[in-house]
């Protein structure tokens, strides 16, 4: 059995990215169907956020994650879960059925630093281990995921969702955001995308060229935006910046829920996909 691990910092890595829209599956299947399985109860896990502390090695070994770059996952509300593997974001389906788990194919993003090749290696053991669960306990705050021998695989602490960071009268700048066919793409370079929540009841922001505005509502975890109403200006360059404005705002048409972590906003849609990620604007 895998022991308690070390204790790592509490630091959410995820940089504008939980569950990076990611293989648009951020919250719920990443299909966009909820899962209808009839003996499939209340998930005993949406809504918890876990840090690696030990995983299983190459060897059998068991090593505790790079410091700095340990993996993050977060349970969403309809059968989905993301997170940070170290550096990139991820997210898949996953299902449960009294102690059993079942993890989707991850999709992850593809973006190194430079001279990662540790990291890289320890990316791809974890989601080699993640989708290898095949039954789960929590412990003492402890969520250990084990594979079909009932070898333990992964070891995480829960993680204190810190929300601290207000939804309104924040600005956020947009970091990530979904394509078609579940493509993650980060905005083109030289164009700032942001967004503000007033308390009054609107937001608004710059869609890169364009300024933009709409009605919106809020509870804690939903959110509904009503008519967009943008400025008509046309930009040439830099290439690609108004085609990134149109998905942009039909994206955030699309607005049915968000999470905040850490300093990270995610916009959720109706079908459960994370399909927006920003990082709050620094002050001054």
């Amino acid at each position: 059995m895998i022991g308690d691990g070390h204790t790592i910092l509490a630091k959410i890595a995820l940089t504008i990215i939980v569950a990076a829209c990611l293989v648009s599956a951020g919250y719920s299947g990443g299909t966009g169907t909820p899962p209808d399985d009839a003996d499939q109860v209340a998930e005993p896990l949406a809504g918890t956020a876990w840090d690696l502390v030990a995983f299983r090695a190459d060897n059998g070994s068991v090593a505790a994650p790079l410091p700095g770059a340990q993996p993050l996952i977060i349970f969403g509300d309809s059968g989905t879960l993301s997170g940070s593997a170290g550096c990139n974001l991820y997210a898949a389906s996953y299902r449960i059925n009294g102690s059993g788990i079942k993890v989707e194919p991850v999709a992850v993003t593809a973006a190194y630093p430079a001279k990662a090749q540790e990291l890289m290696q320890q990316e791809s053991r974890y989601q080699e281990l993640l989708v290898a669960a095949a039954s789960y306990r929590i412990e003492d705050e402890r969520l250990v995921l084990s594979g079909p021998s009932g070898r333990d695989l992964l070891i995480f602490a829960r993680e204190e969702l810190p929300e601290s960071v207000p939804l309104l009268d924040t600005e956020w700048q947009l970091s990530r955001y979904c394509t078609e066919g579940s493509t993650v793409v980060s905005p083109v370079p030289g164009t700032t995308i942001n967004l503000t929540f007033d308390p009054d009841g609107t937001l608004s922001g710059s869609a890169g060229c364009n300024a933009y505005s709409a009605p919106y509502r809020v509870n804690e975890t939903g959110i509904a935006v009503e008519r967009i109403i943008a400025t008509k200006a046309s930009a040439t360059g830099p290439e690609g910046i108004m085609e990134q404005e149109a998905t942009y705002l039909a994206l955030l048409r699309t607005a049915a829920g968000y999470r905040i972590v850490g300093d990270t906003l995610v916009v959720i849609d109706g079908n459960g996909r994370a399909i927006l990620f920003y990082t709050r604007c620094s002050e001054g």
